[in-house]
């Protein structure tokens, strides 16, 4: 019995090194790495180091090193085995012991095969079609970034590439299989991508696993992409990434956009920490994907409504990654790509430093639409910014409050009494995970003011001589 090379792959990359180790060793960040006193042997001076971006591990003072699974195994005392299935079961992944499937490796390596040639033919054809070419010139994308993505042209041919392929001896199962043609219903194939320049898509490490591919005219759909199919699923990778990875110099900083040439218009001006989220909301496994390579990321989506909404339920997915997000605004309704090309890389450094926290961003957004000297209108933005407020610290609320009063002429009790109840609302509604524990700490911290409350109803009901002072100086309606 053996474990698919597949398998083990997924299992690393699910679990992040720094998230494992850090559940048995104090870690601490020291420049792109984390550093804490090595599990292995006895030491007072850290020379324990870990790495996000390489997945390893590295001690100095007595050699250990190696990657996730070998910490488990050595950390745990378990076998290779045993190590697998622990890791498997911490991030929920089906562990099974098969039979190595040999022939399912050669099918994939086929596959990747197969895409590389598909590349290199949209690339073939890009340089033989004035068209296409002027598409790309007019963009402003050059023919070493046109080189360096492996850009490319897909014929305004129904078999085209299918006559290619067939040649090179691929069987039209393999090419249905890569998502690179259609099945008719009378049982015909058909190209998938015709008459569009091509962008292919990478995964991190480089290999080819997907094609996009954009119209030249104004037809429908104007951006096509691969199917889900075995080397390429939607949601878990990102466009870019493998360039960034490569280039080793984006600090742990990330720019993310929407589509192909808003990345691509951004490496060519020298912003080579910029990845594209391939036109879907950003998804969970994309967050984790960037949590191995980023502390902070600045998301940079189109200034139209789709692009804002896209925005917002990628704020939160990040945020609850552990990153620390900023958002980007492009003025005038202008993409990254458009911003760039007519205001230049400096006008863009300038965007990247102006862009708001997260909860700057959202209370942005929270003023939208209101007019301040309605009273109507005043109450709808307070129960926007409450609802905002209520996620925070009582040290972020603090400042915030203040900010908001500031603002509007909103009096800040006024503020502190609508987060109150805001705050009472949720504690109402999940009132049942204040006994759940995770690793020693309550999932709901309960807020000061509730503290206090709860200690003077104590004091009333049990000191008869406090009850009386009590009642006579507080108000029933100072309670929440």
């Amino acid at each position: 019995m053996a474990i698919s090379e597949e398998l083990i792959q997924q299992i690393k990359e699910e679990n992040d090194i720094v998230d494992v180790i850090s559940e048995s060793v104090r870690l601490k960040k020291a420049g792109r790495n984390y550093t804490g006193l090595c599990p292995f042997h006895n030491e007072k001076t850290p020379s324990f180091s870990v790495s996000s971006d390489k997945q390893i591990y590295k001690c100095f003072g007595c050699g250990e090193a190696g990657n996730v699974i070998t910490f488990v195994m050595k950390n745990k005392n378990l076998n290779f085995v045993e190590a697998l299935e622990y890791l498997a079961n911490r991030v929920n992944i089906e562990f099974a012991q098969t039979y190595e499937d040999k022939q399912n490796k050669n099918k994939k390596d086929l596959l990747y095969k197969l895409n590389v040639d598909v590349a290199k033919f949209f690339f073939n054809n890009l340089l033989n079609n004035k068209k296409a070419n002027e598409y790309f010139s007019g963009r402003g994308i050059t023919q070493g970034t046109i080189k360096k993505f492996g850009l490319g042209y897909s014929l305004d041919n129904w078999r085209g590439l299918l006559t290619y392929l067939k040649r090179k001896g691929y069987k039209e199962e393999q090419i249905l299989e890569n998502g690179l043609i259609i099945k008719s219903e009378k049982g015909n194939y058909y190209d998938r991508f015709r008459n569009r320049v091509m962008f292919p898509v990478f995964d991190y490490k480089g290999k080819v696993i997907g094609f996009g591919g954009r119209v030249l005219d104004d037809s429908k759909p104007k951006y096509l992409n691969s199917p889900d199919g075995p080397l390429f699923i939607k949601g878990t990778h990102l466009y870019g990434l493998n360039f960034v990875i490569k280039n080793n110099s984006f600090n742990r900083t990330f720019i993310i956009v929407e589509g192909y040439m808003d990345c691509i218009a951004l490496h060519q001006y020298g912003i080579t920490n910029a990845v594209a989220s391939l036109g879907t909301a950003l998804t969970a496994s994309q967050a984790k994907l960037l949590k191995r390579y980023a502390d902070r990321v600045i998301i940079s989506y189109d200034a139209d409504l789709a692009g804002q909404m896209a925005t917002l339920r990628g704020l939160d997915i990040l945020r609850k990654t552990g990153l620390e997000v900023r958002v980007l605004t492009v003025p005038k309704g202008k993409d990254p790509d458009e911003f760039i090309r007519s205001n230049g890389v400096d006008a863009f450094n300038k965007l990247i430093d102006e862009a708001l926290p997260l909860i700057d961003y959202r209370l942005r957004k929270a003023k939208e639409g209101i007019d301040f000297n309605q009273s109507s209108m005043l109450i709808k933005y307070a129960k926007r910014v409450t609802e905002i407020l209520a996620e925070l610290n009582p040290i972020e609320k603090d400042v915030y409050v203040k900010k908001i009063s500031e603002d509007t002429g909103i009096r800040e009790q006024a503020v502190y009494d609508l987060l109150g109840r805001e705050l009472t609302k949720n504690f109402s509604e999940n009132r049942d995970m204040n006994n759940v524990e995770v690793i020693g700490h309550k999932l709901y911290i309960e807020p000061a003011y509730m503290k206090a409350e709860r200690a003077l109803l104590k004091i009333m009901s049990t000191i008869d001589e406090y009850y009386e002072s009590i009642v006579n100086n507080i108000e029933s309606s100072g309670f929440i």
